[in-house]
């Protein structure tokens, strides 16, 4: 006969394969993307509402019976709403309502046979949830907190239920899917009866004085310390503020690492700081850890979205199960590292020998890896390449014995040489460290001036820009100074209705050395040139010359960044936490150009646009 449990545990059993094969028999087939309703998703998902509303196919307004309206810098569903069981803050009707057009696009998609890829539906949900948490802004204090958590908790369930959907169109629901669907609830119900049935029978059948001496040797025996529960809180507690106040969207290796560091450091600051008190009794301590455990799983369910949220919103790719696993990978071996470390050390005068020799061997394996600087990909070397529009391209590389202004000399000599002099302008290109000069701003300005344009540029060091920031900063600004001067000695030999304009432009390192050549409004150098253009200058600098332009992204550490973070908030409405922020700061730095273009320390062609001109 059958008990309770048993017949629990089947039916949840069926319910779990039959819901598993109604998933996969709901998935919606393959289809060739329709380009007008792929081309407004991408639209509205960049921000644009303009370019959205230009790109929202013609025949949208006879399938889904309304025009799109502009709303402010949204283009919206005029009868879009926000439908929660639950009220949310009034900031969201505006995102609500755009998320409510992009899911009409999808829906027009599909009607046409041209559904568009899941990646567009995550798009949207992920837009949604950033363009909430912007609509916070206004807001102050916890005020503004309780909104942003809205946002991610809004952002959370609307994810739940595209996935749900397989990230398709959200069309009527089907037999299959509403089958799905009631498998699913039954599989949750059925698994909750099991457990709550097999644990009263467990509690019949146990002596709970046997128990809990068996657990305590269990635990005795247990291979890993089991955690204090100050120490799991502290790990937790890391873990979200690996998450925020970052301002810019990290690969899974960076955060894994990231994560580390903050885990670690929480932990050891809570392990110095509690006091030395005994630790909790095992059923105290059981229910604090299951509580833990719990504030764990939430920082990882406001995590997913507001992760995801803010990589989307420059364009990378959601984070996933792969994203997370690499996360958990890193900081597990970060760990195994740590004990590692702490387990040689305990045994320094045996673990000597075995670490010597992984140590030569490693150093024999990297010592065949290529050296800095000696293999040049041709980007890397973009005024080497002809121009595609007949524009001059020379630039001096650094040759073995030679001095910086032998090298400028050479630089003008080959300018002089190209015709660069008979162009209407003449671009001095400072590169950083490593001698490269940003391939899309030369495009950029060969794309806006054409033929009619010169671009120069001379190396003055071989090692990456951050080492020749910090302790070869001088060459940097001599090499400058002596290419500048060589270009404007042959620019001086022309009759002054000859000459071109004069332009100096640099990214980063160079734009700090571009500046320190001019050293303010009224010098030589500042009369003779016509404009300057930085992009990304350290700092956020400026030399105050009257046709001066810089190009700064929103999260660029590079500009953003400054050892105050540390202590003091920086200012702006970036959010921020003492000594969090410095970190977060350090760990936007390393990953500042692993994201698209137009964010963190890269910069696109557009900003070519921003070089003013003389009269």
């Amino acid at each position: 006969m059958t008990t309770a449990l048993t017949r629990t545990a089947l039916l949840t059993l069926l319910a779990a394969l039959l819901w598993a094969a109604l998933v996969v028999a709901g998935r919606p087939p393959a289809a060739v993307p329709d380009p007008g309703s792929s081309a407004a998703v991408a639209a509205l998902t960049s921000g644009s509402a303009a370019r959205a509303a230009g790109a929202v196919p013609a025949d949208f307004v006879a399938d889904l019976g309304y025009v799109p309206r502009l709303e402010g810098r949204r283009l919206v569903n005029p009868a879009g709403s926000c439908s929660s069981p639950v009220p949310l803050p009034a900031e969201f009707d505006g995102p609500c309502r755009q998320h409510d057009l992009g899911y009409d696009l999808l829906r027009h998609a599909a009607h046409k046979g041209g559904a568009l890829p899941t990646a567009a539906r995550q798009h949207l949900d992920a837009h949604l949830t950033a363009s909430a948490r912007a609509s916070c802004a206004a807001r102050q204090g916890i005020s503004h907190g309780w909104c942003s958590a809205w946002a991610d908790i809004a952002g959370f369930f609307v994810r739940v239920n595209s996935v749900r959907q397989h990230d398709s169109a959200p069309l009527p629901e089907d037999a299959v899917s509403r089958g799905a669907m009631v498998a699913g609830s039954s599989t949750l119900v059925g698994g909750a009866g099991t457990v709550v049935l097999g644990g009263v029978r467990l509690r019949r059948r146990i002596d709970r004085s046997r128990l809990a001496a068996r657990v305590r040797g269990w635990l005795a025996r247990w291979p890993l310390p089991v955690p204090r529960v100050s120490g799991a809180a502290a790990a937790v507690t890391g873990l979200a503020l690996s998450i925020s106040p970052s301002h810019l969207a990290h690969g899974p290796v960076l955060q894994g690492g990231l994560t580390a560091v903050c885990v670690g450091a929480s932990v050891l600051v809570v392990g110095a700081l509690r006091p030395r008190v005994p630790r909790l009794a095992d059923k105290a301590r059981v229910r604090a850890l299951t509580g833990v455990a719990a504030g764990a799983m939430g920082t990882l369910a406001w995590a997913q979205p507001a992760l995801s949220a803010r990589r989307m919103a420059i364009g990378m790719p959601p984070t996933d199960v792969t994203w997370w696993a690499t996360v958990g990978a890193v900081v597990g071996a970060a760990w195994l590292a740590v004990r590692s470390l702490r387990w040689g050390w305990s045994r320094r005068s045996t673990a000597w020998r075995p670490a010597a020799v992984v140590a030569i061997g490693s150093m024999a394996v990297f010592s065949g890896g290529p050296v800095h600087g000696a293999v040049t990909a041709p980007e890397d070397r973009v005024l080497l390449q002809p121009s595609p529009v007949g524009a001059v391209r020379t630039y001096a590389e650094m040759r073995e014995g030679e001095v910086p202004a032998d090298r400028a000399e050479r630089a003008a000599d080959d300018l002089v040489r190209s015709g660069g002099l008979e162009r209407d302008h003449v671009v001095i290109a400072v590169p950083t460290g490593s001698g490269w000069i940003n391939p899309q701003v030369v495009a950029g300005l060969e794309e806006r001036f054409g033929s009619q344009v010169a671009t120069v540029g001379m190396q003055y060091d071989d090692a990456p820009s951050w080492v020749s920031y910090l302790v070869r900063r001088d060459e940097a600004v001599t090499g400058t100074r002596e290419v500048f001067d060589a270009v404007t000695d042959r620019v001086r030999t022309l009759p002054a209705s000859r000459r071109p304009q004069v332009h100096v432009y640099g990214e980063s390192l160079g734009a700090t050395a571009g500046q320190a050549i001019f050293g303010g409004p009224g010098t030589r150098r500042a009369r003779e040139v016509c404009s300057v253009l930085w992009t990304g200058p350290p700092g956020g600098h400026r030399v105050g010359l009257p046709r001066e332009a810089a190009v700064v992204n929103d999260d660029d550490p590079v500009v953003h960044a400054a050892p105050r973070d540390l202590l003091l908030p920086p200012g702006d409405d970036r959010p921020w936490l003492p000594v969090v922020g410095a970190v977060h700061s350090a760990a936007d730095l390393v990953g500042s150009l692993d994201v698209p273009e137009g964010s963190g320390h890269r910069y696109g062609s557009g900003a070519a646009d921003r070089l003013a001109t003389c009269p």
